[in-house]
């Protein structure tokens, strides 16, 4: 038993001891701050990592079965992150309503510092009077209904380009179209042309493949999970090298920006349009003296990163979801043709004017959302004073994951919950603008996404469109498997045969 004479055993049996008395002292004050409420249950936590090893490569289908044993409010250690995760509708409704104002912040991460200029974009921005005047610039200036209704003829244009494309594919002689790549370019360059007035093909913006690879980078990265959010104490090793990427990303994203803000005040000293994008919109408001909200250069270039980072992603991975259920289930697809024939023709392609009257079309896009929701856990919120949740304590800094995922598939709460259904919500007045709590696709409360309703504008039509122009096939079944990041998306590009279906012999 020589060992017991080492140095070391003498260095740590002090230190043991004051760890206990540490331990003891922070649970005695932890305990007497909460009263006589415990937190919430949970997997016990391993020394460092806390229950990190318990995510696996899908968090949102781990922590369901997680919730499977210690219930709809589970309390986990993220490394050395206190989080909390939501698991049904009720749970929901406790944490971004009746104590939304408590659960209004965001955590801080090494996306939000590296990459969204230190959190001062609106996704990202810490909860207080900096991110009230940033939602009040999307909500009031930028993305109003009127606003959103003003760019229906640039949504209208490349979708009918899209759906060009994709004819002109299938005319080649292709067999099969990749949908994913159309569906994802349309998207982007509809919210390029509503923040800069043209596509990422101009060469002036810079171009093609050098913008595409900018974007992709930026999406890949906004989804990663970075070990020292988590872990701070290690996070100088960088290990992936994700934060160096982050930076390198910000500094293509910066001169980007530059040049586009450049761009537009240059023109505008040139000439005057009456076609205002939405650079325009926030220089005018830069400009303006008597303007409520000072925008920066900083505000426009945070503004075009959450638009493009939450904007093109989530738009395109909800359509080929969409599009995957319908291929799957034939006869869902045939009856949301035959609405769209009845309330359009064949003679015509949609136009957004159609899509108020197309009641089962929004039942798909809706039934879609339940069962794909584009963000499976939403963003995190975090606490910012402890809380006393039916009848458990949720202390201050607390992280909260909703795992909206789980509640689109509980059994409690929908029948027949892994079915696809759009019959479902015939009649039914739930929505998906966060006032019911068992469809929160894109969040409730403050927190809640400014950007709905163009979202679902872009669904709507490009979903529509796609249906009604083409008979579609494929051989074989259909797979579901996905990949968790920043959205939801299918794991393998969704690839089918199209066919023209309209009377015309081409698109118009």
């Amino acid at each position: 038993m020589a060992w017991l004479d080492s140095p070391v055993v003498e260095l740590c049996f002090p230190l043991i001891f004051l760890w206990i008395i540490y331990r003891f002292v922070t649970k005695k004050k932890s305990k007497s701050n909460r009263g006589e409420l415990s937190l919430p249950p949970g997997p016990r936590p391993w020394p460092l990592v806390g229950n990190l090893h318990l995510l696996g490569s899908l968090p949102h289908k781990s922590l369901a079965e997680l919730a499977k044993k210690y219930g709809p409010i589970m309390f986990l250690h993220l490394g050395s992150v206190p989080t909390i995760v939501a698991t049904s509708p009720a749970m929901a409704k406790e944490f971004l309503k009746t104590n939304d104002l408590i659960f209004a912040n965001r955590p801080a991460t090494s996306a939000g510092k590296y990459m969204a200029y230190e959190r001062r974009d609106v996704a990202h921005a810490p909860y207080g009077e900096y991110w009230r005047q940033m939602r009040k610039l999307c909500t009031i200036e930028l993305l109003t209904t009127n606003r959103t209704e003003s760019f229906r003829w640039v949504r209208e244009e490349e979708v009918s380009a899209m759906v060009r494309s994709v004819w002109e594919e299938s005319e080649k002689g292709v067999r099969y179209v990749n949908l994913r790549k159309p569906i994802s370019t349309l998207t982007l360059n509809i919210i390029c042309r509503m923040f800069a007035g043209r596509t990422y093909f101009d060469h002036e913006l810079g171009g093609g493949e050098w913008f595409v690879q900018m974007v992709t980078e930026i999406m890949h990265l906004s989804g990663i999970v970075v070990l020292g959010d988590f872990i701070p104490s290690l996070a100088f090793l960088d290990w992936r090298g994700y934060c160096r990427r982050m930076q390198a990303a910000h500094k293509i994203f910066d001169v980007f920006a530059d040049k586009l803000i450049d761009e537009h005040v240059e023109r505008r000293r040139t000439k005057k349009s009456d076609d205002q994008d939405i650079v325009d919109v926030m220089l005018d408001m830069a400009e303006s003296e008597s303007s409520e909200i000072q925008v920066s250069r900083v505000h426009i270039k945070a503004i075009v990163l959450d638009m493009l980072s939450a904007g093109v992603d989530t738009s395109a991975t909800t359509v080929e979801w969409a599009m995957t259920e319908l291929l799957r289930n034939p006869q869902i697809m045939a009856r949301a043709q035959e609405e769209i024939e009845l309330k359009v023709g064949r003679d015509r392609i949609v136009k957004e004017s159609d899509l108020a009257s197309l009641d089962y079309l929004r039942c798909v896009v809706k039934e879609t959302l339940r069962l794909h929701p584009p963000g499976p856990l939403l963003v995190p919120h975090e606490s910012t004073q402890g809380c006393n949740v039916g009848r458990y304590y949720i202390p201050p800094k607390t992280r909260l994951l909703v795992n909206v995922w789980a509640i689109g598939r509980d059994e409690s709460v929908w029948e027949d919950p892994l079915e696809f259904k759009p019959e479902r919500f015939i009649g039914s007045s739930i929505d998906v603008k966060g006032h019911h709590f068992e469809l929160l696709s894109f969040g409730a409360g403050r927190r809640g996404c400014p950007g709905i309703s163009l979202g679902l504008s872009v669904v709507y039509l490009v979903l529509a469109q796609l249906i009604h122009c083409f008979h579609w096939s494929v051989e074989g079944d259909l797979d579901r498997d996905e990949v968790f990041g920043l959205t939801l998306p299918k794991k393998f590009p969704l690839s089918a045969l199209p066919s023209w279906r309209l009377t015309t012999e081409e698109p118009i």
